[in-house]
C-alpha cells in the first residue's frame, strides 16, 4: 500500500526543522535516560529491580514516542502538536522545582521546552502542520 500522494506547499519553514529537531534531541535523551537504567539494572546494584525495570521501560517507550512526534511534525501533520504540547507542560513542570531550589540543570530541560512551546504556535509552523491522515 503506498501512501497518497500529497500536495506541494513549498519549501518546509526553518521552524518546523528546528522544532521537529528539538523534539527529536529530547526523544535521544529518554533514550540515553534509558540506556543508562539499562546499564544500572545490569551492571549496578539498583535500588530496585522492579523500579528500575519500570523506568527503563517508560524511558524507551516515551522515546519512541518522541520519535513519532517529531516525525509527524517534520512531515506536516496536525496530531504531533498536542502530543508536543504536553511532553514541554510536562518538563516545565519538572524543571521548576529544580530552578527553584537553585539547581541550574532544570535549564536543561525548560530551555528546549520554552522554545518548542513558543515554536508550536508560530504561523508558519501552522499552516505547515495542516496535513491530516485520509
Amino acid at each position: 500500500m503506498t501512501p497518497a500522494p500529497t500536495p506541494d506547499r513549498g519549501p518546509r519553514p526553518r521552524e518546523v526543522a528546528v522544532l521537529a529537531g528539538l523534539v527529536l534531541l529530547e526523544a535521544l535523551g529518554l533514550a540515553v535516560a534509558a540506556l543508562r537504567l539499562l546499564w544500572t539494572l545490569l551492571f549496578e546494584e539498583p535500588l530496585t529491580v522492579g523500579g528500575t525495570v519500570f523506568l527503563t521501560l517508560v524511558a524507551a517507550a516515551g522515546a519512541l514516542w518522541l520519535l513519532r512526534v517529531g516525525r509527524g511534525l517534520w512531515r506536516g501533520f496536525r496530531w504531533p502538536r498536542a502530543a508536543a504540547l504536553v511532553v514541554q507542560l510536562f518538563l516545565l513542570v519538572v524543571s521548576f522545582p529544580l530552578l527553584q531550589a537553585g539547581e541550574w540543570a532544570g535549564l536543561g530541560p525548560a530551555v528546549p521546552a520554552l522554545v518548542v512551546l513558543v515554536l508550536l504556535f508560530r504561523p508558519a509552523v501552522l499552516d505547515w502542520t495542516t496535513r491530516t491522515l485520509r
